[in-house]
């Protein structure tokens, strides 16, 4: 299972790490900022949720529209409470007979895990997708590395392999330099990449940001309350920009809340299992989102495109209870054309299919009408 998430990670971890290496270069080649691995995280974020702008604006008018349907969703649990089945079958319908997708206000959250995942691993090894290392060269470090951890009697994590080989050049450079001498590569190639390395700082003080933080006091808690509060704060502001000023429903405001609880323990805990950086760009993520709201409450009118949805399914209504003018055949065979409800349309078609098939199986009996 791990080999296959480190594969997905690494599919997703290649062009993000290209994004990731162009914000670092950016901040601090050009712009020559102290903590540049923190504004390049903080740009890389920016960047990220600019490309998806399109599909949180199609997120926020399915939130919108998702309030008109929710009178119809709460009569059918209500009414098919005792009845899973039954209930499932009613959803279904309704969504295929009002043209209601509520699954389409999902797509922005899903396509953020994938961005998740590859920037857990662009993380996890920076000299593979952020400074684009040789990996011959990386291998060679890491053996060293490998080497000097188990000297030192502590224990290899090959996960953080990377992460170390970047501790240990900035420790112990002299064990590095040294290995041009027994290798395939030049004394000055391996300077090149130690020098690469060295100005790799993932750090902020003393809170190295690949370790992933404990449950216990200390510097490094800062980053997952941060993410914590931030996500709190980004739930409450992105359920006020889609809501609309009519909005009353109570069942809904309880569904809010509990998605906001849920979201909250969700990546508290991953705030707790990733490294931190995950921390801190989820963290960034949460302020950009509470932004993009903002602007995206003053670009949708949630009250103007629910009250249009609302209007369409009271037309569907309409046309549904509306009469048709039908051609039947009465007991001696003769045909005519009537004029009927939905309703009795519904129970002349049961009916003719009833004698149907009483006359092609047979069937004795009568079936009440329900």
């Amino acid at each position: 299972m791990g080999g296959i998430f480190s594969y997905i990670s690494g599919i997703f971890a290649y062009p993000l790490g290209y994004i990731m290496q162009w914000c670092y270069l950016f901040v601090n080649d050009l712009l020559k900022l102290p903590l540049a691995y923190v504004f390049a995280l903080f740009l890389f974020t920016f960047v990220t949720k600019l490309l998806l702008f399109p599909l949180a604006l199609k997120q926020q008018r399915s939130s919108a529209v998702m309030q008109a349907y929710q009178p119809l969703m709460n009569e059918i649990n209500q009414k098919y409470a005792d009845n899973p089945k039954k209930r499932q079958e009613e959803m279904a319908k309704m969504q295929q007979e009002y043209g209601y997708n509520p699954s389409a206000g999902c797509l922005p959250l899903l396509i953020q895990f994938p961005i998740i995942f590859g920037l857990v691993e662009v993380v996890y090894k920076p000299l593979t997708y952020m400074i684009r290392l040789p990996k011959g060269i990386i291998e060679l470090f890491s053996e060293k590395a490998r080497e000097l951890t188990l000297a030192a009697g502590g224990t290899v994590n090959e996960r953080y392999i990377e992460t170390t080989i970047i501790e240990k050049v900035k420790t112990a450079v002299q064990s590095f330099t040294s290995l041009g001498s027994n290798s395939s590569y030049t004394s000055s190639e391996i300077m090149e990449h130690i020098s690469k390395i060295e100005g790799l700082d993932l750090s902020i003080g003393t809170m190295n940001l690949w370790e992933t933080p404990k449950l216990a006091w200390s510097p490094m808690l800062i980053i997952p309350i941060f993410s914590i509060l931030t996500v709190i704060l980004s739930s409450l502001i992105t359920q006020w920009a889609v809501k609309g000023q009519a909005d009353k429903n109570k069942g809904m405001q309880t569904t809010n809340l509990v998605m906001v609880a849920v979201s909250t323990v969700m990546f508290g805990t991953m705030s707790f299992s990733f490294p931190a950086a995950f921390g801190l760009y989820w963290g960034f993520s949460n302020i950009v989102t509470i932004l993009q709201s903002i602007i995206l409450k003053k670009v949708v009118n949630a009250d103007t495109i629910r009250k249009e949805a609302e209007a369409k399914i009271e037309e569907k209504k309409k046309a549904q209870k509306a009469s048709k003018v039908v051609k039947v055949k009465d007991k001696s065979g003769k045909t005519e054309e009537k004029e009927l409800a939905a309703d009795d349309l519904a129970r002349y078609r049961l009916q003719k299919a009833r004698e149907l098939d009483e006359r092609k199986y047979g069937a004795t009996g009568s079936i009440d009408d329900d």
